[in-house]
This record gives structure tokens, sequence and C-alpha cells, in this order.
């Protein structure tokens, strides 16, 4: 899902210490920061800043989850929107965020890196160009073929079924070309190191769906299926606001927004050249997706639905830990690459590798140990609302629990994909994610006949952990090292059990009615939060402060 103001000063590659990194002390001298401890407190307000933006966007999908959840629940309707929804995704999927990391984003941070600014603009409004191409085409083949997508992302539903999520997948699929574009424009702006507005601009795109439920559920009483294509109207106009809240500042930023088609651009062969690998293992990751769509909706009614609400509550942490931090990581290690010495451009690599591994571990874990311990309380807080009831509560809780399991992994997944690519490597993720699909399929092939649902979510978590493990022995044997002294295991798990181990003591003192109701929910994760916040900096994981110090 797709993306501030002044472009703080470069920061120097290859010299963070491991003493600045997240899971060290903290560095005790009175003197001005060292050039490698103020590279990680650059790097880390970055971080900080792509996190504030997706918390924002993420806090107010969850609302927009909730408010359908209130309308929908886990009805054959919230399936139908669930399948439509991940039919209607492919474009993105496939021409959006992940392809532009492996491909426009690290050319065009090394661009800028070398001073040729007017090189790099004129690239990026050649991609922009050839951007627009493709997503016109790949929109229209998508309505056209509506009736064909919407069986093979379901083909357990029965015929009504399939013909209501067609109608709904004619509505998004125009949306995500859209955001396709919207895309482009956080490539832009993260190279820029404007991180906040790309993040938190999807924001307009909930809010949009938000207000058309209201209006058309609460205000004008529109019930069925009539509402769900309500509800796909607003997404559509949603996304058109959300790329209108991001042209202006590329706009700003290139001199111009005219988009060109000049194939013959030294660099836009260079990014061309990396764009097949990029398609086969978006392609690959996105036939995983609509495979696990595939399967859930033989499970009968509602299934789609839970698999997609615990889904929902998992990207939240997974959003700005994992793909938060590999696209803060991304131009700079664009950047690291430019260095000609081999020695010096790995160890550059390995230290802001290892510093982004420590971030995600020091947030993951404990994140984790909630989804495990305290899924439910998580759930009733986010979504239990209306017709969402403490059924389909008890439905999603081993989902989300199970996913609890697949935080690190796939986090760590994202940061070390971000660091192949940032090589040039765009084959070897491609590779590994079609393990990940062979592994997650038969998994789910194996376990759902007994496990319904959870066997399809199991089946994800294992294969994320095989491709972030294959993943990271690549990346080890190019550059020599991950970094991983920076991580500090011990000191993580005991935050953890301190932070999770506080609302699970609050939910015990609690009486039974109160601890399922969703102010006793509240009470009992933000115990979970208080604890975090006293105990990471007092075990020197995690310090707000040095993320809001100034240079």
């Amino acid at each position: 899902m797709p993306p501030d103001l002044d472009p703080p000063a470069a920061i120097q590659a290859g010299t963070t210490p491991a003493s600045a990194a997240p899971g060290a002390p903290a560095a005790t001298s009175a003197g001005p920061p060292a050039a490698g401890q103020e590279t990680a407190t650059s790097a880390a307000r970055s971080s900080a800043m792509v996190t504030a933006g997706i918390i924002l966007s993420r806090l107010v999908g969850l609302l927009r989850q909730r408010v359908t959840a209130h309308f929908f629940g886990t009805s054959e309707l919230a399936d139908v929107l669930a399948a439509a929804f991940r039919a209607g995704n492919i474009t993105q999927n496939l021409l959006g965020e992940g392809t532009l990391s492996a491909t426009f984003i690290p050319v065009y941070a090394r661009l800028r890196a070398a001073g040729d600014a007017r090189r790099a603009a004129h690239f990026a409004l050649s991609a922009l160009g050839i951007l627009l191409v493709a997503a016109a085409a790949a929109s229209i083949a998508g309505v056209l073929a509506a009736p064909w997508l919407s069986f093979v992302v379901a083909a357990g539903f029965d015929a009504e079924k399939l013909a209501s999520t067609t109608r709904i997948v004619r509505i998004i699929f125009p949306m995500t070309g859209l955001l396709v574009l919207s895309a482009w424009g956080l490539g832009v702006l993260n190279a820029h190191r404007r991180f906040f507005l790309p993040y938190a601009a999807p924001v307009a795109w909930s809010a949009a769906q938000i207000a058309g439920l209201l209006a058309c559920g609460a205000w004008l009483g529109m019930r069925g299926e009539p509402l769900a294509e309500a509800l796909a109207w607003s997404a559509l106009a949603g996304a058109a606001l959300q790329l209108s809240l991001l042209l202006p500042s590329a706009r700003a930023l290139l001199g111009g927004l005219t988009p060109r088609l000049d194939a013959r651009d030294p660099s836009v062969r260079e990014a061309g050249s990396k764009l097949p690998a990029a398609l086969l293992g978006r392609g690959i990751i996105q036939v995983s997706g609509l495979v696990d769509t595939l399967l859930v909706s033989f499970l009968g009614a509602g299934a789609n639905a839970a698999f997609n609400y615990a889904q929902t509550v998992y990207l939240l942490p997974m959003s700005v830990l994992g793909v938060g931090e590999a696209a803060v990581a991304l131009p700079e290690m664009a950047r690291d690459t430019a260095e000609a010495d081999v020695a010096r451009r790995n160890e550059a690599l390995s230290r802001r590798l290892g510093a982004s591994l420590a971030r995600i571990t020091v947030l993951t874990v404990p994140a984790a140990a909630v989804f495990m311990v305290l899924g439910r309380e998580l759930i009733t807080l986010l979504l239990q609302t209306g017709t969402f009831d403490k059924a389909s509560t008890a439905r999603v809780e081993p989902l989300v629990c199970a996913y609890g399991l697949a935080l690190l992994g796939n986090a760590a997944g994202r940061v070390l994909i971000t660091a192949s690519f940032a090589l040039g490597d765009t084959r070897t993720p491609a590779r590994y994610a079609l393990y990940r699909v062979v592994v997650s399929t038969a998994v789910a092939l194996l376990l759902m006949r007994w496990l319904d649902v959870l066997g399809v979510v199991l089946g994800a978590v294992i294969a994320g952990w095989v491709e972030a493990i294959a993943l990271g022995h690549r990346v080890r044997r190019e550059i020599g090292g991950l970094g991983l002294d920076q991580i500090r295991i011990g000191r993580v798990a005991l935050l953890a059990a301190i932070s999770v181990g506080c609302g699970a003591a609050l939910k015990a003192a609690l009486p039974e009615a109160a601890a399922a109701a969703p102010w006793g929910a509240a009470l009992i994760l933000a115990a979970c939060g208080g604890a975090f916040a006293v105990a990471a900096p007092a075990l020197g994981l995690f310090s707000l402060k040095s993320l809001l110090r100034r240079r």
C-alpha cells in the first residue's frame, strides 16, 4: 500500500558503528556526534518519519476495516469484497511499489547521488510515461477479464457470489491503476528523503471509503450489494484523491510533470533490464496471494472475510516494521553501492543492513508476543463492532496468533530483498519468491483439511521464514556479513516478556466480562504499550529522544 519536506543532509555511508544501532548501549560522549553516529541518527530519524506516516495511514485503515466490519461482519458479502479487492489489486501488486523498488528507485537515487539532477528528472518522467501506458492497459484488460479473474481467485464461490465479485472487480481495477501512479510518486519522494507524505497519503484512500460507507450505509440506509458497490466506488475516488496529494510534491522536485516515452535513455534501459526479473518476482508473490485466496474460498461462508481481517491486523506492524524500514534503507543502500572500493562498499552495506535488522527485531518480537498471547484483545479493540461480534472475534483469533509467528521473518525478508535490489540483483529475490509459493501452497494443502483457514495461514508463515533464511545466506555471501552483531536478542526477549507480561497480568486481574469488553481490551493493550515504553530505553534498546534530537 502506498506513500516530507526539506531533504536532510547527505548521509555518510559505511560508518555506522554497532554501538549506534538499536540493541546497543547509547553513546556517552559529551562532544559532537561522530560521523557514524550521525549516520545512524539520520537513518533512525528517516525511519521514524516513515513509521509516523505508515502508522497514521494504518490506523485510519484499521478504522476503515472497523467500519467495513460493522456493516458486513464475516458475511458472504464480506467474502465477496475480500476476493474482489484481492483480484483488483493485481495491477498495483505487479507494477507498484515492489517493482519500482527493484527498478526505478535504485537508478534514480544513484543519478541524484552523482549530482546529475537533469538526467534524474528526465529518467523519472520517462518512467512515469511508461507506467501510464502500462497501468491504463492493465486496467482496461482487468475490467474486460473480470469474470475470469473472479473465478481464478474465488472458484469456491457459488454462481451468485461469483457474479457479485465480478461487478466489484470491474469498479476496483481502474482504482489500482491510480495506485500504481501513486507508487511512482512514492519512489520520487523517497529518493529525495521525503518520507512522511508518501506513506501518509493513503489516509485519503481509507477516508474516502469510510465516508462512502457512512453516507450510504448509516445515512441513506443502503444494505447488501448496493452498499458493497458504493464502497468500491468510494475506493476509486479515494485512489484519485491520494494521487492528487502526491503529484504536486513530485512536480516541484522534478521541475515539471510532463510524461515522456524515451526508451533510448540509458537509465531507462538499465531499469528496463531489471524489469523482467522484478515482474517475475512480483508476479510470483501475486500468484501466492491469489492461491491463498482461492484455497480459502473453498472453506465455507465467512472464510475469506476472516482471512482478510486477520491480514489487516497483521499488516499494521508489518507495514511499519518491514515495509517502512525497507523503504528507508533502499535509497541509502543504493548510494552505498556507488563506492568503488568493494571492501568498503560491503562494510557499509553490512553495517546498514545490521542496523535495519536490529531495529525491526526490537519492535517485531514484542509485537509477535502480543499477537500470540493477547490476540483476542487486539481483535476486540480493533474490529469488534456491529455485525462483527464475539463469534467473529473467536474465528479470527487463531489466525492472528499464527500471523504473529510471521512478523520477524517477513520483516527481515523485506529488508534483505531491499539489499539485493540495491546490489542490482532482482533475479535472486524472484527465484526465492518461487520457492516461497511452492512451500506455502504445499503446506496449506497439507494442513487446511484439518486446520481450515489456519492451515493456509501457517503455510504462508513457514514459507516466509524459508524465504528470509535463504535470502540471508545469499546476501551474506555477497557482502560478507549481515551485521547481526548489532542485535541484542537476550534484551529483546526480556523486553517482549516484560511488555506482554504486564498486559497478561492486568487481564488476569480484571473480571472476565470486563476483559472481554472493548474498553477492557484497550486497558490491557495500553498496559503492554506502557511497559514497552518504559522497559525499552531502560534496556538500551530504543530511545524516542534519539529520533527527535536535532543534528
